[in-house]
């Protein structure tokens, strides 16, 4: 799904949502495609915060945060190994 290039913030969003609306023991493949998205940095995390703040969805805001929280040492250490 987030193969290649820089995605369009709304694409990641829908991904996103997603995630959130399922039940957690269907989440798993979700969180590695939006995980793997932001660590290859194939998503402007500033673009997606901005439509969330734009809609109003605070909720997804509050996911986005705790998942950038879960990979945030990936992040810090460039991404995990293929």
């Amino acid at each position: 799904m987030f193969e290649g290039q820089t995605h369009d913030p709304q694409v990641f969003i829908a991904v996103l949502r997603e995630y959130h609306e399922a039940p957690s023991e269907q989440r798993g493949e979700l969180a590695n495609t939006v995980s793997e998205a932001i660590i290859a940095k194939r998503v402007d995390l500033a673009q997606v915060r901005q439509a969330l703040l734009d809609t109003g969805e605070h909720e997804l805001m509050d996911t986005l945060d705790r998942l950038i929280d879960l990979i945030e040492p990936y992040i810090e250490e460039g991404g995990v190994g293929e």
